[in-house]
């Protein structure tokens, strides 16, 4: 056994592509040496900005000897009438280097053919991945490549040197032009310029000796563990964002740094106190945006938990320092320390002056600004949206139980700072929507009004909805992005194929999130009582021009959110959630194909489906085949009433089979009408799964077009009534999904 180590050196590769290109990498390596039953014990990568590669441990010296089966022509040619050989396996023996008294018949894909079998033997593990590799590094995805030298080459970023070793001997190979040895580089500057790598084991402690950390889970321990250390010396937390958004401010940073420093030191630079008064948004953008930096939240003691620190829009719980991160081992001279904090008041100068200004400027005086900045030739300018979005957000509004006086500020003051400092100099443009909120507070509006302001380009707190939060926020970012929606559909501005230049998939799959977030619509329920909001109505009477292409895309956008998702069953006490099997096509279909409705409920709907059917695997696929089944023999004709005196005797047959199901269905709509009343799928669910024995035997029993021509009037009755009774079955179905779309799970 023995280890192996590729290392790829390059120039500079960006900090979003290195880690990824050297999971690909090792992946497609893996995979090669799998398909040649190679295996190996376990795999580390090296991602750093000049070089990707990987450690893999305890490789066998050389592939399994094995037996390989060689196929010819069939044995309709290989062999005449006598049984002998023919030319044609003579020549298939001679190409192949073995006598005719080796060949043999065999089964292939082909049918019977003429073959034979040898003993191969393994090679050895370095002369495989010396086949693999390049083939690997040709293969791997690359958004962004350059060339260089005469250009014959293309890859993220020039190659350099290359490194691989299979134990302590050097595995030849080439890697886009340059041949591999045992020569690695350590750190541009404090490195040196080569380093003799004699095996795999001593790689990452002679990089370390000199100034780089191959390991990028090492490397971000390192920053994590100086950030919180240093942050400790002032009492304070580093990065604290409670704010529950997937693009928050440390996480995306912190990455960064990881994949641009070989060798990170963190260090404390010092601002003066007047800038912790400038709003934690802002502050912590700037600092982030513009320095790479850190902000340092106050504590009460030092090592308090992170989740209990406050954070307020005054600032009062900044500290006047930041941590930033350097590639070096030491700033001795303190130079790197004193530039940052020169650069970084300056840059907190400039946010302040941006801020002290925006907040003497009232919002409506921003709104007049914004006749003179245009949304789209077509839809007119933001303060011809604004005054949409006011009108769209007071209708929404009592849906939601919220004030339309209050909706209709909140969305119609939203844009107003796209013409604030903040916003307009692009100094601050992520804080569209933030910086408005923040004006509104301190000119004294309303707090759910600023709030709101706040929240409505983003998702506000859906994932996890506190029933103690206004929904006001809802109301305001749901008006924006169905305004957007509506518009641009409107004009015919519809995204094709790739382009979708206006956002509007994001706008829609935001919809979608909005109102079909897990527990949102239960939680809505609880807190206002009989809460419905059918997006699918309030767009037909809001935008019935391009109704059909708008509630098509949000389904599609529906679709492609839940397919493939899972969700999590509830828990015993004391005990994680986990989550079920994903969501399948089929099960969507179910749901999508009713048409837009209430998102909460189509969502709640599926779920419930998922989650019985995999309780009752095989009655649900008979229930999908029955529902398609009625669903095809009541498909054009007219609605008909049941009329149990038309069925016929008990004793007989097919009156068994339909008076069975009669009963049955009749007592299962009785029963489920509380549980729709109160959206308890799960239980209409169940109840809708015991109605199997009694759908199967009229199937099975009754002749159903038992009149198809029309000739015979009690014949033509009596259909009639088992066409009505099938009707009752399939509207029941059609209260929670379309089962007819369910899947079999002996068809998948």
């Amino acid at each position: 056994m023995a280890d192996f180590l590729l290392e790829i050196g390059t120039e500079e590769i960006p900090a979003g592509m290195a880690k990824r290109l050297a999971d690909e990498l090792s992946s497609r390596v893996a995979d090669g040496l799998k398909e040649s039953g190679v295996a190996f014990l376990s795999k580390r990568l090296i991602a750093a900005p000049r070089r990707i590669g990987f450690l893999l441990e305890e490789l066998p010296e050389k592939q399994a000897d094995r037996q390989e089966t060689m196929v010819g022509p069939n044995l309709s040619i290989a062999k005449d009438a006598n049984g002998n050989w023919t030319k044609a396996a003579e020549g298939f023996a001679r190409k192949q280097g073995v006598s005719l008294g080796e060949l043999r018949e065999v089964e292939s894909q082909k049918g019977a053919c003429v073959g034979f079998t040898r003993e191969v033997a393994g090679k050895s593990t370095a002369r495989l991945l010396g086949e693999i590799i390049p083939a690997a590094v040709d293969a791997l995805y690359l958004p962004k490549a350059m060339r260089w030298g005469t250009g014959e080459q293309l890859f993220v970023r020039p190659v350099r040197w290359v490194v691989a070793l299979f134990g302590d001997q050097a595995v030849p190979l080439k890697i886009k032009g340059v041949a591999s040895g045992r020569i690695s580089r350590g750190h541009r500057i404090h490195g040196a310029r080569e380093i003799e790598i004699h095996s795999p084991d001593e790689y990452f402690e002679k990089l370390r000796d000199d100034c780089v950390i191959a390991d990028p889970k090492e490397r971000k321990e390192k920053i994590e563990r100086e950030l919180t250390t240093l942050a400790a010396k002032t009492n304070g937390a580093w990065d604290v964002h409670l704010r529950d958004q997937t693009d928050d401010i440390s996480g995306g940073l912190l990455e960064t740094l990881v994949f641009t420093c070989e060798y990170p030191s963190a260090f404390l630079g010092n601002i003066p106190e007047s800038y912790t008064s400038l709003p934690e948004p802002i502050f912590a953008t700037c600092l982030k945006e513009h320095q790479k930096s850190f902000a340092v939240y106050a504590t009460d003691e030092p090592g308090e938990p992170l989740a209990t620190i406050p954070i307020t829009e005054t600032g009062a719980a900044l500290r006047p320092c930041f941590l930033a991160v350097m590639d070096g081992p030491e700033d001795a001279k303190g130079l790197i320390k004193k530039g940052n904090e020169n650069v970084t008041i300056s840059r907190l100068s400039d946010a302040k002056f941006f801020y002290d200004h925006d907040v003497k400027v009232p919002l409506e005086r921003r709104l007049e600004e914004l006749k003179g900045i245009v949304y789209h030739p077509k839809l007119g300018t933001y303060h011809d949206k604004a005054l949409r979005l006011e009108a769209l957000a007071r209708k929404l509004a009592p849906l939601f139980n919220e004030s339309a006086d209050f909706a209709g500020e909140a969305a119609k003051l939203c844009k107003a700072d796209l013409a604030s400092l903040l916003v307009q100099e692009k100094e601050f443009t992520s804080l569209q929507g933030i910086a408005g909120g923040l004006c509104a507070k301190a000119q004294g509006k309303n707090p759910s009004i600023a709030r709101a302001i706040s929240e409505h380009y983003g998702t506000p707190m859906f994932d996890h909805f506190d029933m103690a939060h206004p929904c006001l926020g809802i109301v305001v970012a749901l008006a924006d992005k169905l305004d957007t929606l509506i518009q641009f559909f409107s004009i015919g501005l519809v995204p094709t194929g790739s382009k979708d230049p206006f956002g509007l998939r994001r706008a829609a799959s935001e919809v979608v999130k909005i109102l079909s977030a897990p527990g949102y619509a239960s939680d809505l329920r609880s807190r206002n009582h009989g809460f419905h909001f059918d997006l699918g109505k309030f767009l037909r009477k809001e935008a019935p021009g391009c109704y059909d292409a708008l509630s098509s895309f949000l389904l599609e956008r529906a679709r492609f959110q839940w397919e493939g998702q899972r969700i999590y069953a509830p828990a015993a006490q004391g005990q994680p959630a986990a989550p079920s099997s994903p969501l399948t096509y089929d099960e969507v279909d179910a749901v999508l194909s009713q048409g837009l409705a209430d998102l909460g409920e189509m969502r709640l709907r599926l779920e419930a489906l998922h989650q019985v059917r995999d309780e009752f695997p095989e009655d649900f696929d008979h229930l999908s085949v029955a529902h398609k089944r009625a669903r095809n023999l009541t498909k054009d004709q007219p609605l008909f009433a049941v009329d149990a005196s038309k069925f016929l005797r008990e004793d007989e047959k097919e009156g068994a089979g339909e008076r069975g199901l009669f009963n049955a269905l009749a007592a299962a709509e009785e029963e489920t009408k509380n549980m729709l009343a109160a959206s308890d799928y799960v239980s209409f669910l169940r109840r809708l799964a015991g109605l199997r024995p009694a759908v199967d035997e009229f199937f099975d029993d009754v002749m159903v077009m038992c009149d198809p021509g029309g000739k015979d009037p009690a014949k033509a009755a009596l259909q009639r009534n088992r066409l009505a009774l099938l009707q009752r079955l399939v509207a029941l179905f059609e209260k929670v999904a379309d089962l007819s779309a369910i899947v079999p799970n002996q068809a998948k």
